[in-house]
């Protein structure tokens, strides 16, 4: 066995008391083995990873147990005997990658570093390694030179990756590797991490609070609840036959994309206080299957075959899970047929219209840009999206990070100023609107922004917060006293008065998502825009929060723009989704159509990005090949066509495609002979050192025979310049190929 956690149990001294965070912790995990801890936020998994090795707080201490790494217990070593199983034997990937790095050291400085302080190597062969290791996570070698934060999220979590790799440890501990990132990269990286555990053997724990990620990339899974382990066991088991009721609810509220849903499944309520953690099992107060015995006495853990769970009650296991997927359970309201008649009574005439919007950020030029007079570049965040938003509609809006959603969502409510194109609410131009009533329309439009720790004013009392749009619109003190009340009730924070006094750092992440709805909803508005509301809430969380805005369409009958990168949650809630690449929209249409049989390559990538919470399930990957282009200098044709595995001639093969397709084939002797190139557009020059004739020669051959030879539209030899121009092809425009359903895919 690699590594035994044995009954852990830590503590945190802050000044209320104490917080019991870990509580009677035990698993193993074998060499080559994938060990999943899942739970909410608060639960104790980082605890657990951080005591493994030993990097607690000062207020952290462990109170008792042992922790077994080859039979050595890590809690014993000194600091001194502990660093040389640091990095060596067990590197851990942090939980966010852009403060794991040193904001104003190179990337790949900053692996090299980790290198040469835990190895005798020369610096040259180092440099060798760190090359290494960033082909081994799929990153480009030009990467080693940039700094964090000209990297995207994926990018930086891949860095840490090789970071953690660099010395081939025994053991990786991944807490929460994934949590933010879009499902493409979050599925590249689980590859990268699956492939890695295969060649070198070696074993890792993922902590995360994904149940789909879990199931798909573990064999063991271990769920904690209030510090406890609640059920351990192989994942097949804990997913096909789980015991404990909290066990049942994470399942149950996990969207998977292969179902058509008709409702929202959540576990009402929040986690116990481990400040002051109850008597008997953790889980009674939210459970409900609870008898007296369950808060009364904790139950002991079981063995049931493979299986360890601590339930009173799990001898009732075949019929709770019956029951657990039973709304009526769980205390949920049905929403969707309300939500139905909302629709089929609304006039369905569209509340949004956006019109050819566009949104460029200019690039500073420098001093010597300017002197130069050289051109602005321009980074094309929106280039040019037209769609409509109808009375009572929900629409997804979806893509990666960089797609330009947010920036979408923003320019909806002017809270950025156009480039060019026109937004039009109830049939009036929201540009004219602003300038003559901006207060109605602020009224009746607003936003739920993506980060509920940054949403809210950490100054200002919930109170304050959720009475703020009453206080501008002047309503009476009495009525806004009653009216913030209800608003609480209505996210779900009851009793309200226990809320009312609290800060922003008194509450739980959900607690603060359901402050910030709360917020935007009081006044009622008929446009509401939420941007990633669930992106960063644990998976119960997340489905209360998504059945809010579903309550919201239901009762005020609010037009909603949910902008997401998981296509599993729009399916969940939206009547139509559009998704977003680059900039522009590739495909739109009804949701079910499109999740089920999508047209556009992107899409299809997206959707075969979503992990499944069934361990049996073996998905199929259509994986996008390369990075994502850089938005300043877009790539000709079709945006996608550099990723897509099925781009032809028809979709634009550009200078670039040709340039890096001629420097994988040529070797270093024929780029000797190249003394300068230049790639833009539909056109690649090639300046020779000598004999440019010759030199094209060489370079025909290699595109003899593939798909660059039929996309050549000239070849010529100007003053030693070999000059390529490829045909010129037009981006695509969507088009209708069902009723109400629009592609921009030649193919479609």
């Amino acid at each position: 066995m690699l590594l035994e956690v044995q009954d852990l149990s830590v503590e945190y001294i802050v000044r209320e008391g104490v917080v019991k965070a870990v509580d009677g912790a035990s698993f193993e995990i074998d060499r080559g083995e994938i060990l999943g801890i899942v739970g909410e936020s608060g639960c104790g998994k980082s605890t657990v990873a951080k005591t493994i090795v030993r990097v607690l707080p000062e207020n952290g201490r462990v109170i008792k147990g042992r922790v077994l790494f080859n039979g050595v217990d890590l809690m014993k070593l000194s600091e001194l005997e502990l660093n040389k199983i640091r990095w060596r034997k067990i590197s851990m990937i942090p939980q966010n990658a852009m403060n794991a790095l040193d904001p104003v050291y190179r990337v790949g400085d900053q692996v090299l570093e980790a290198i040469l302080s835990h190895e005798k190597m020369s610096v040259i062969d180092a440099r060798k390694r760190v090359v290494e290791l960033f082909e081994l996570v799929g990153l480009e070698r030009k990467r080693l030179e940039s700094f964090p934060h000209q990297l995207s999220g994926g990018q930086r979590q891949r860095v840490v990756i090789a970071m953690a790799l660099a010395l081939n440890p025994e053991l990786i501990i991944a807490d929460e590797p994934t949590t933010g990132l879009d499902v493409v990269t979050q599925d590249s990286i689980l590859h990268q991490i699956e492939i890695l555990r295969n060649e070198f053997s070696m074993s890792v724990i993922l902590i995360t609070h994904d149940v789909a990620l879990v199931a798909e990339a573990c064999d063991k899974v271990a769920v904690m609840y209030g510090g406890k382990i609640v059920e351990y066991g192989p994942t097949h088991r804990i997913f096909k036959e789980p015991y404990h009721p909290y066990t049942l609810g994470l399942k149950n509220a996990f969207p998977d994309i292969r179902e058509k849903r008709l409702k929202l499944m959540f576990i009402p309520g929040s986690p116990p206080n481990l400040l002051n953690p109850p008597l008997g099992c953790p889980f009674a107060e939210r459970c409900p299957f609870v008898i007296e015995l369950c808060k009364l006495e904790e139950p002991p853990l079981r063995e049931i075959g493979d299986m360890k769970v601590k339930c009173h009650r799990w001898y009732m296991a075949d019929e709770f899970r019956v029951k657990a997927k039973e709304e009526l359970t769980w205390g949920i309201r049905k929403l969707y047929t309300e939500a139905t008649m909302v629709r089929e009574k609304s006039s369905r005439k569209p509340v949004l219209e956006v019109k050819n919007v566009k949104k460029f950020f200019p690039i500073k030029r420098g001093l010597l840009g300017a002197l130069l007079w050289k051109p602005y570049k321009y980074i094309r965040a929106v280039d040019g999206v037209s769609l409509e938003l109808m009375d009572g509609e929900i629409l997804g809006l979806a893509g990666e990070s960089g797609a330009g959603k947010t920036t979408l969502g923003e320019l909806c409510l002017l809270l950025q100023p156009l480039s060019e194109g026109a937004i039009f609410f109830n049939g009036k131009d929201i540009f004219e609107m602003m300038r003559h009533d901006m207060k109605g329309f602020r009224e009746k439009s607003h936003m739920v922004f993506q980060n509920p720790y940054e949403a809210l004013n950490p100054r200002f009392k919930v109170f304050d917060i959720v009475s703020e749009p009453l206080k501008i619109f002047k309503v009476r003190e009495e009525e806004t006293i009653n009216r913030v009340k209800e608003a609480l009730r209505w996210v779900g924070l009851t009793p309200p008065e226990n809320y009312l006094s609290r800060y922003p750092h008194q509450l739980s992440g959900g607690e603060r998502q359901r402050v910030a709805v709360a917020r935007s909803l009081i006044l009622k508005p008929r446009l509401l825009i939420a941007d990633e509301p669930v992106s960063m809430l644990d998976v119960s969380v997340r489905a209360g929060i998504l059945e809010l805005l579903m309550k919201a369409r239901a009762e005020f009958g609010t037009a909603i723009i949910y902008i997401s990168h998981d296509i599993s949650t729009i399916k969940d809630i939206c009547d139509r989704v559009a998704i977003m690449y680059l900039g522009r929209i590739v495909e739109v249409g009804p949701t079910d159509k499109v999740v089920r049989s999508p047209k556009h390559p992107y899409t299809r990538v997206l959707i075969s990005a979503i992990p499944v919470p069934d361990p049996e399930f073996k998905r199929r990957r259509v994986i996008g090949v390369g990075e994502i282009p850089d938005p300043i200098d877009l790539p000709c044709g079709c945006r996608f066509h550099p990723r897509c595995p099925s781009a032809s001639r028809l979709c634009g093969w550009d200078s670039r495609d040709l340039l890096n397709f001629i420097m994988r084939k040529c070797g270093d002797e024929l780029l000797k002979k190249v003394k300068r190139i230049r790639a833009g557009g539909y056109s690649l020059k090639i300046v020779a050192k000598e004999n440019a004739k010759s030199l094209l020669r060489e370079f025909l051959d290699i595109i003899s025979g593939t798909i660059f030879e039929d996309v050549l539209a000239n070849v010529s030899i100007v003053d030693n310049i070999i000059q390529f121009t490829l045909f010129d092809v037009k981006e695509p425009e969507l088009k209708e190929v069902e009723e109400g359903w629009y592609v921009a895919c030649h193919y479609a």
